[in-house]
């Protein structure tokens, strides 16, 4: 059925803060592996798209789906389980970047994901990142050096549904070729981005949204 393809499904969903309209009646929709680019200037309010997938705000109205379950605080949990998010700040403690690592893989719903040291070498070289900096502590990485990072732990995760929050931001114009490339080149994987970089909507087969007129473009 039609309605089985979709990972994310969002049906006249109304949000408002404070004075702020955010949703107005949006419908929006990512199917099973899609790469979705939800594209618009900083500040306008696209993360909170996230924010409601994730369960971190509730809408006014409106009803928001995952692999056709309705979110809701009794399966929130088990919607987050399936997602590898990246956010804007990535916030990842502190520590030796190896230890921080592992200590990401000992949590709960990540523990069954195993990864040899092959893999996660590879996936550091695939983001440019010199395996050296794994015996660094993370504070001394650059912005550029700790999102590439947190994408590299993302995929190690292995699930199918990708979620990333400005996670170019930081990155020079070299640096987001090659973490583009890299994260649309899995075909199965479902991929949503929130982006103000242009860079994305260059590539083919995504779907770019436009935040502020809530359409495809």
């Amino acid at each position: 059925m039609e309605k089985d393809k979709f990972i994310i499904n969002f049906k006249n969903v109304f949000l408002k803060f404070k004075t702020k309209e955010i949703f107005n009646n949006c419908n929006f929709s990512v199917k099973k592996g899609e790469k979705v680019v939800v594209f618009g200037k900083s500040g306008t309010g696209k993360s909170t798209l996230l924010n409601l997938i994730l369960g971190f705000k509730q809408p006014d109205s409106g009803e928001i789906f995952f692999k056709n379950k309705k979110a809701n605080p009794e399966n929130i949990w088990w919607i987050r389980s399936q997602i590898a998010y990246v956010d804007q700040d990535v916030m990842m403690g502190e520590g030796l970047v190896k230890e921080i690592i592992n200590e990401y893989f000992s949590f709960t719903n990540n523990s069954q994901n195993k990864f040899s040291q092959q893999e996660l070498e590879k996936q550091m070289n695939d983001f440019d990142l010199d395996i050296s900096l794994l015996e660094k502590d993370i504070s001394k990485l650059s912005g550029g050096e700790r999102q590439r990072l947190a994408l590299v732990v993302a995929l190690l995760l292995k699930r199918k549904v990708v979620i990333l929050d400005e996670v170019t931001s930081a990155l020079d114009p070299a640096s987001k070729k090659v973490v583009i490339k890299k994260l649309l080149e899995n075909k199965k994987n479902t991929l949503l981005v929130i982006t103000h970089d242009k860079e994305w909507q260059n590539e083919p087969n995504v779907k770019v949204f436009n935040f502020k007129d809530k359409k495809w473009v």
